[in-house]
């Protein structure tokens, strides 16, 4: 299989080319760039490194263990910081059509390489990438191009870097910008470990809907999930540990009488909502999302909501004794229920994701024809429904001495929410069977939750 990528340790400076195996949030700098590619889809990758290099990054990869990596094609310098023309024969027979050159220091997403190959590419020319007016170490280039480099490097070995300063000079007039959204960045030393970490965790916290989840959540969660996952620590331990301070919230929710253990629990809650953001941050940041991951931290979040719930109908059967508590809980626990059903039916037949996160992206932001009323409740509703919203209302209300008014809260909104659902998926089903045929499926997509 022909190669599509390579990455190379930079020879520039000493530090510069031992901190391509250095960790940061857990994993080394040139493991990142591997694993970055693959979730691109990249399936066959070259790497350029040093020999002493070599046996630390194939030692690391074990750790992935059963997740499908690429075909990956380890070249060693022939001596130390130096390109020889034999190894740029090899590189150029194993090439694809073209080959993406990275730089083994820089962190960037698998949205570079997608924006990268749209942009055209003569044969026997080069593709520079730019962020804004900046160079970014990475070059897109063609056998025919790569070939050259033979001549160069035939009298005497030369360093990868006067290597790229070579082929620049083939470059194409046109650009390959890098997205708006995209984040790159380069180290340079190690002290900039820090400064990188603080970045991927900023880039997760800014990307999540949801102020509460952005603004409080993600704040406390995502300093954890870097100690976590340089202490390699499985995001599926920090799921399983969820679970447990989710079934404990909705037991001391349900005392009842007791303000202080009424606090407790809704604060169990508040932290297990904290802790549902770790497992998939852990993943996201050491590559370990996996189906299962995304099944389990699904039943993690309906365990401790239908323990919380429960808890709440307990609780507020034990201080008043109304069988209200048993009539208003059935109707909470059954649209809660049918609420769930929905979202999982969807992402079954329309997605490969389990992950009930998935849902807001993969159908309801792309919701159109429906009235336009509709559309806005559905849009700025859907945040209450959320873990990390209501959690933090429960909380508040806790503090307060009421939480038991979330028993009719809740009860009011997931019946809302079942209906919706329902008339949406009615809606569906009438329009496919007026047309004859069954409606079809949304393109089948990877998406990471727990992620």
């Amino acid at each position: 299989m022909k190669n599509s990528a390579l990455i190379y340790v930079p020879s520039d400076t000493p530090e510069a080319m031992s901190i391509t195996t250095a960790k940061v949030a857990g994993v080394p700098l040139i493991v990142r760039g591997i694993m970055t590619l693959a979730d691109a889809g990249v399936e066959s990758i070259a790497l350029l490194m040093a020999e002493s290099q070599r046996q630390k990054v194939e030692r690391f990869l074990e750790r992935y263990g059963d997740k499908k990596l690429p075909s990956i094609d380890i070249i060693t310098y022939a001596e130390p910081y130096r390109v020889s023309s034999d190894i740029v024969k090899r590189i150029v027979d194993g090439a694809a059509g073209r080959l993406l050159m990275i730089n083994g220091n820089l962190i960037f997403e698998k949205e570079l390489l997608a924006n990268v190959r749209r942009t055209a590419l003569r044969d026997g020319r080069v593709l520079l990438c730019e962020e804004g007016a900046h160079r970014i170490p990475v070059i897109d280039i063609t056998p025919a191009a790569l070939a050259t480099l033979i001549d160069f490097t035939e009298q005497r070995p030369r360093s990868i870097e006067s290597c790229l300063a070579q082929l620049a000079e083939l470059a194409e007039d046109e650009r390959a910008k890098l997205p708006v959204k995209s984040y790159t960045f380069l180290l340079k030393s190690f002290r900039d470990r820090a400064v990188a970490e603080k970045a991927l965790a900023e880039s997760i916290r800014l990307g999540t809907p949801g102020p509460v989840a952005r603004y409080i959540n993600k704040r406390i969660s995502l300093p954890i999930s870097l100690f976590l996952s340089k202490l390699w620590v499985s995001p599926n331990s920090i799921t399983g540990f969820n679970i447990i301070l989710g079934v404990f919230a909705g037991v001391f929710a349900a005392d009842g009488s007791n303000y202080w253990m009424i606090l407790l629990g809704a604060g169990l809650f508040q932290a297990a909502s904290i802790v549902d953001g770790c497992d998939g941050e852990v993943a996201k940041f050491t590559f370990r999302c996996s189906k299962f991951g995304q099944y389990a931290d699904t039943l993690s979040d309906n365990l401790s909501l239908g323990s919380m719930l429960t808890g709440i109908m307990a609780g507020y059967w034990r201080s008043t004794h109304s069988p209200i508590a048993f009539y208003v809980g059935a109707i909470m626990l059954a649209t809660t229920g049918l609420t769930i059903f929905w979202i999982m039916r969807y992402l079954k037949r329309n997605t490969q994701s389990a992950s009930l996160a998935t849902f807001d992206t993969a159908y309801l932001q792309k919701l159109s024809n429906q009235p336009r009323w509709l559309l806005a409740f559905i849009r700025f509703g859907k945040y209450t429904l959320k873990k990390d919203a209501y959690s933090f209302f429960f909380l508040v209300f806790a503090a307060m001495g009421v939480l038991y008014w979330w028993l009719f809260i809740v009860a009011l909104g997931t019946t809302i929410a079942a209906a919706i659902l329902t008339y949406l998926n009615a809606q569906e089903w009438l329009s496919a069977r007026s047309t004859g045929r069954a409606m079809p499926a949304s393109a089948k997509r990877e998406a990471h939750s727990a992620c």
